[in-house]
């Protein structure tokens, strides 16, 4: 049997500040992957389906409506990716494997993710946001890091490393 995503977090205290329970990882607006050979790593960005049940109060007094996060993967291996057609919503889903390792895959309309990792994923980069007319997260982003909301009011460019490389 699969355990729930956020038993798998290194960091779920984190998260867990803001949900009580945390939502599964079913239509989620995928914003963003990024593969780091180095690691080998994969980062996904994406809004979760719940906004926070215990939102800060900066969030509501801004009107904020989605909440978004990156989840870090370690030790990826056998990646499979076709198609990347944004806007993608999609489940992802995430299955045990033997040796503390896991399967992922995500399917949308316009893409199809899968690969293998370690089982010890971390959350990062979390943000709330009032989602635009047109569904973008283009507009300010209400960061929970400290150096998160010292260095970005809105999502850094694809480019910015210490962005979409460390979690």
């Amino acid at each position: 049997m699969t355990r729930a995503w956020e038993s798998l977090l290194v960091n779920r205290p984190a998260l867990e500040a803001f949900y009580s329970p945390v939502p599964p990882l079913e239509s989620v607006a995928v914003r963003s992957v990024h593969l780091d050979r180095r690691g080998p790593t994969l980062i996904l960005r994406f809004d979760l389906p719940e906004f926070p049940h215990t939102p800060l109060p900066e969030w509501t007094a801004a009107g904020c409506d989605t909440f978004q996060c990156q989840l870090r993967f370690l030790a990826v291996a056998d990646v499979v990716m076709r198609g990347w057609s944004p806007p993608v919503t999609a489940d992802i889903v995430i299955e045990e494997q033997e040796d503390r390792r896991i399967r992922v895959g995500l399917r949308g309309a316009g893409a199809e993710l899968a690969f293998t990792s370690s089982d010890s994923l971390t959350v990062g980069h979390m943000s709330a946001y009032r989602r635009s007319g047109d569904g973008t997260d283009a507009g300010k982003q209400h960061f929970v890091g400290r150096t998160d909301r010292f260095r970005w009011s809105t999502v850094p460019d694809v480019w910015e490393k210490t962005f979409y490389e460390r979690v």
